[in-house]
């Protein structure tokens, strides 16, 4: 049985890898802003407090760092860049100091650059999209997801073994309602419409993914056989998306041809397959996809 401090604990996203986390047999600690119904040992504060979070860190075996300011419409630049650039040193510099020899990083797939119109978005060179592509974030949360990422690398370079994960836009099942509004009226959704705790996410391909299958993708992160020093990332998504378009036919009414084909028998065989080359993540961290929320949109008009 292994110590796992997850940062977030209390979120959305916290409590599925919590609850995973717990199912497998782990001893679980929570750090939030509040304390969760969990019942594991909780860390309550802010994950910029370097004495909270080093009391948090103390003894544990792993960090899963979830905690942060979620997307650009849940803070202004400011406290985007605050809370999850100072929290992510904040929780690796405790980390390395209790020994700490795995850290798990949620990223985001904003790093790519191809996520929110407000952020100046820049279309994807070449689909699938892999670890190749460059990272064109030109938003503040995006931002703070490449920096995440340099942050975490660095401390890998430090001896530490890091994964980062770039999820697409999670799936809750309090998000069910907006995911249908948005696939009623694609072209004027403005959300949240439903009272959804945000809007739709997940680009303009409508990427998603379960949280049951990412909170299974952290514990697989944390099973990874990785040498100290190491650092490894991985896009994560549904095997499709909520487009009501396939991928390639959205790809070419958006951007005409600008964006390269590179291997387009993965979109003959599955037309609305993700931006997003998910191999790596199959091959490497032996995590695919089980669920995904396309069924929702059955007998739509968009979805005939």
């Amino acid at each position: 049985m292994s110590t796992i401090l997850v940062t977030g604990a209390a979120g959305l996203l916290g409590l599925f890898v919590v609850r995973d986390l717990l199912a497998h047999g782990h001893s679980v600690r929570g750090l939030d802003r509040r304390h969760g119904d969990a019942d594991i040992d909780w860390h309550v504060g802010d994950v910029t407090s370097p004495e909270l979070v080093q009391r948090a860190t103390a003894g544990a075996d792993a960090v899963m760092h979830i905690a942060a300011i979620p997307n650009i419409w849940s803070g202004d630049g400011q406290t985007i860049m605050r809370v999850n650039l100072l929290g992510t040193y904040t929780v690796l510099d405790a980390a390395e100091a209790a020994g700490v020899k795995r850290v798990v990083f949620c990223s985001s797939d904003s790093v790519a650059g191809y996520t929110v119109r407000e952020g100046k978005m820049l279309a994807p060179h070449y689909a699938p999209l892999d670890l190749d592509h460059p990272l064109l974030a030109t938003d503040p949360y995006a931002v703070s997801k490449v920096a995440g990422e340099d942050l975490v690398r660095a401390y890998a370079l430090r001896g530490m073994s890091v994964v980062a994960l770039r999820t697409v836009f999670v799936a809750y099942p309090d998000m069910v309602g907006e995911i249908v509004a948005r696939a009623k009226d694609p072209d004027n959704y403005r959300g949240p419409m439903v009272g959804g705790p945000s809007s739709a996410g997940g680009g303009p391909l409508h990427h998603h993914i379960d949280p049951r299958d990412l909170a299974r993708a952290f514990r697989l992160a944390f099973e990874l056989p990785m040498q100290p020093g190491a650092f490894e990332r991985f896009y994560l998504s549904a095997q499709v998306t909520l487009s009501p378009e396939p991928t390639l036919d959205r790809l070419r009414r958006l951007h005409g041809g600008s964006v390269e084909i590179r291997a387009p028998e993965i979109y003959a065989k599955q037309p609305f397959a993700p931006l997003y080359d998910l191999t790596h993540a199959a091959e490497r961290l032996g995590f695919v996809a089980e669920y995904d929320q396309r069924h929702l949109l059955a007998g739509l008009p968009a979805f005939s």
